[in-house]
């Protein structure tokens, strides 16, 4: 009798556990929106950090007239050089617009000249179905636009609310850090300050080295693809830079477009902007990125690809920027909490302390 009261218990807990797990995967999937809020303005956080605690401990700042300098920092680093390409790229825009029937003319012709010398492609490829399709929805995609629009505006209020939380989190990085300690056995204290700082430091080179990659890839994409005088070359070039957020997948999406207009209007570009891709491609593999993100957690590509399908499964487009930091911060957890948790002594990293 007491062996069966036993294994009920068992069962009875068993239960319980896998119901609580299933609960808390619910409630964390229905406020999954506010947690990738919280975890941006986090990640804006750090910026802010790293500019505050230079103004206060290289230049004897105030901590609060330092904090100022920080969230203009950053706020100058993400809005300048959209200020400062809003009107070529407008410009661009509106042109692109004005010549995307013939573009899809000229897509058209490339595809019938295809057919022409390669008939077997009717049967592997229906060409002129997609070309049809592509025709016909042009105009849906374009007056749906106003949808995106709408939406955008709630995306902006988002923005900002990132901005703020990301100031307050900077301001006084202790205080919430204290908060949330009130939860946590004073046994595990150590061993999740420690874990939280290995976190900061590789966030922090993940936010710093992806930003570089932008302005690298897209300030150089522009400046190659003006000189072999490729129309659209701002439009292209911005295209490829923040693509960068993107490992993998992301370059070769910035390259398909510049290369499908060169074969429409430009064929003799092709090879131009193929050699402009793979250079850029070879510069930032083998100098750029192995030099800014050398401390950072390195992911297989593999693991990379599914991270980015997961999290914009789960989160949509920003699920799909945010994939990277997020499974490194799932491999530090685990790998401190489970592999490592005798090694609790705080690594320190420039002026960016944990005590900041």
């Amino acid at each position: 009798m007491g062996a069966q009261k036993t294994i009920t218990t068992q069962v009875i807990q068993i239960i319980l556990i896998i119901l609580v797990f299933f609960i808390t995967v619910v409630i964390l999937y229905l406020i999954r929106d506010i947690l990738m809020i919280l975890f941006l303005a986090f990640i804006l956080s750090l910026f802010i950090r790293s500019i505050t605690d230079t103004f206060e401990i290289r230049f004897r700042m105030p901590r609060g007239l330092a904090l100022v300098f920080g969230i203009l920092g950053l706020l100058i680093f993400l809005f300048m050089p959209l200020m400062a390409i809003s009107v070529p790229f407008v410009n661009q825009s509106q042109k692109l617009l004005q010549d995307l029937p013939s573009l899809m003319e000229g897509a058209q012709g490339l595809f019938n000249k295809l057919l022409v010398r390669f008939p077997s492609l009717t049967s592997l490829i229906p060409l002129e179905d997609l070309i049809g399709k592509l025709t016909a929805n042009a105009e849906k995609i374009l007056t749906g636009s106003f949808g995106y629009i709408a939406s955008a505006a709630g995306s902006i209020g988002n923005f900002f609310l990132m901005i703020a939380l990301a100031a307050f989190f900077a301001g006084n990085p202790g205080e919430y850090r204290e908060f949330i300690l009130q939860f946590i056995p004073s046994k595990q204290q150590k061993i999740c300050l420690s874990t939280v700082q290995e976190i900061e430091i590789s966030l922090k080179h993940w936010l710093v080295g992806t930003f570089l990659a932008i302005l690298f890839v897209g300030g150089f994409m522009s400046l190659f693809y003006w000189v072999i005088d490729l129309d659209y070359f701002i439009i292209f070039g911005i295209a490829a830079g923040f693509l960068e957020i993107i490992p993998y997948i992301g370059p070769m999406l910035g390259a398909l477009a510049p290369l499908l207009y060169a074969l429409i209007q430009s064929p003799e570009k092709v090879i131009w902007v193929l050699i402009i891709y793979l250079f850029i491609q070879f510069i930032e593999g083998y100098f750029f990125l192995p030099f800014i993100m050398r401390k950072q957690v390195n992911l297989p590509p593999a693991i990379s690809i599914l991270a980015i399908i997961v999290f914009g499964k789960l989160l949509g487009f920003l699920g799909i920027l945010i994939g990277i930091p997020m499974v490194t911060t799932i491999i530090i957890l685990i790998e401190r909490i489970f592999f490592r948790p005798e090694d609790l002594v705080p690594a320190q990293e420039g002026p960016d302390h944990l005590e900041s």
